[in-house]
């Protein structure tokens, strides 16, 4: 009789202490309250259930991994800046520029020119001849660097700017990695060139976590020239090729001027994180020229950097007065962001959301389609595009604002995954923008309220079902 009372009273104890774990950091009281009652009503599974699924590790772990340097160096490499080029922000949005300022502690940056690439051949094209042209140093990440047919012009590109003395740095993401069977980074590192992978799966000690993964995108070359966006390097973004049957579409920008100096801050800081060494001594220079198009850079990651894009985006809904044009491959918005696309739409707002009519990840799709009504209800106009599948990313409001960069808009992106972005306030490049949206929606399909409730009722419990999952989507 006492052990029984001894391990009851270890239970009880267990359960009570993880009731008070989830009323203490849970942030959504739902979860908190259901947390709690399992660990009370069941004291045995309850507790050991909460410490396998409850308890959020992924912000712990990247604090923990980023500890050993601070991103805040970036901030003081910018702070002494006088930063002139507020005046020139519309009124409108100086409580978004504001909101910006300080969740990115960066300064706005003028005199730069962003030129818009539609197709993979166009993308590639810009990016090799970049390559060609290098002179000091190029610093290349990304996600997926397949060795295919597109993959070895990079390989060579990059080989002869190693030998003609061009610092040569190349980081790809240690889960993206494995979408290539042959192994790019093998190559560079044969040739010479400095290769890391992000956070690679390991068995000892053992790590394969699929969570915190670099999905930034970025090429940098002789702080003058960037290049951001949604592709990866893969012979499925080249529409040309016939062979390819699963090819995408994608948009992707060349930015030069000053803000690839902000881009090259980025690809620096992942690089100290995987152990890389730069010796380079390039100095900043900022330009307060409001002309042609004023930047930001946004560093968004589990990290210190957690949420500053969903900040940034539910600020600039809320700033919108006009239109918000939406083009995500994965839509599962947060709660916080529903709201605000509801609010903004019941304010008057047009709001135009594109989305693959055909996802590449059909369960990403059905959970995407469970929620649809909510924004329908409010009379949102949402269209499915027809394939190929279409991987683009932007977001504009008001032909002023456009967020542009790696991220898609769901809880892997905006919670899981080290992204970037760039912030542009100019009217012309929003535009531009905006008319490649509408030329889309004319071969777009509209979804209704009614096809959406008209749904058959499996299709329905399949597509809640999948929705449950959402945040591990």
């Amino acid at each position: 009789m006492l052990y029984q009372f001894v391990i009851g009273a270890c239970l009880l104890v267990v359960a009570i202490y993880s009731a008070i774990h989830a009323l203490i950091y849970k942030k959504d009281s739902r979860a908190a309250f259901g947390w709690i009652a399992v660990c009370i009503f069941l004291p045995l599974f309850g507790p050991l259930l909460y410490f396998i699924f409850g308890i959020n590790r992924v912000h712990k772990r990247a604090r923990e991994l980023t500890a050993s340097f601070s991103e805040g160096s970036v901030h003081k490499k910018y702070s002494a800046i006088n930063n002139e080029l507020i005046k020139y922000i519309p009124a409108s949005l100086e409580n978004l520029q504001k909101v910006s300022n300080r969740i990115t502690e960066l300064p706005l940056v003028g005199g730069n020119k962003i030129e818009n690439l539609y197709s993979g051949e166009q993308t590639y094209t810009e990016m090799l001849n970049a390559i060609y042209s290098a002179k000091e140093y190029i610093y290349l990440c990304v996600y997926i660097f397949k060795r295919d047919k597109v993959g070895k012009q990079f390989i060579q590109a990059l080989i002869d700017a190693k030998n003609r003395g061009v610092q040569v740095c190349v980081l790809i993401d240690g889960i993206g990695e494995l979408y290539s069977w042959r192994k790019v980074r093998r190559k560079l590192i044969k040739h010479g060139i400095q290769v890391h992978r992000f956070l690679p799966p390991k068995l000892i000690p053992f790590n394969f976590s699929i969570n915190l993964r670099n999905h930034r995108k970025l090429l940098v070359i002789d702080d003058e020239l960037g290049f951001i966006g949604g592709m990866n390097i893969a012979v499925e973004y080249f529409q040309k090729d016939e062979t390819e049957k699963e090819s995408l579409k994608d948009i992707h920008f060349k930015i030069t001027g000053n803000l690839p100096q902000q881009l090259r801050t980025v690809f620096e800081l992942d690089w100290q994180f995987v152990g890389g060494k730069i010796n380079t001594n390039y100095s900043f220079e900022s330009s307060n020229s409001p002309t042609p198009t004023i930047c930001r850079t946004i560093i968004d990651g589990p990290g210190e950097n957690l949420d500053h894009l969903s900040i940034i985006l539910l600020s600039a809904i809320n700033s919108a007065n006009n239109t918000i044009t939406l083009m995500t491959p994965y839509f599962l918005p947060s709660r916080e962001l529903i709201g605000a696309l509801q609010t903004a739409a019941l304010r008057g707002v047009k709001i135009t959301i594109i989305l693959p009519g055909k996802s590449n990840l059909s369960y990403v799709h059905w959970a995407s389609r469970h929620m649809l009504w909510e924004l329908l209800e409010n009379r949102a106009n949402i269209f499915y595009q027809p394939p190929p599948f279409s991987h683009s990313k932007l977001f504009v409001i008001d032909d002023q604002y456009s967020l542009i960069g790696s991220a898609n808009i769901d809880p892997r992106s905006l919670r899981l995954n080290y992204e970037v972005g760039v912030e542009v306030y100019s009217a012309e490049f929003a535009t531009t923008l905006s008319n490649y949206a509408q030329n889309i929606q004319q071969v777009c399909r509209q979804i209704t309220l009614e096809e959406v409730d008209n749904r058959p009722l499996p299709i329905k419990i399949r597509d809640g079902i999948a929705w449950l999952f959402s945040p591990y989507l």
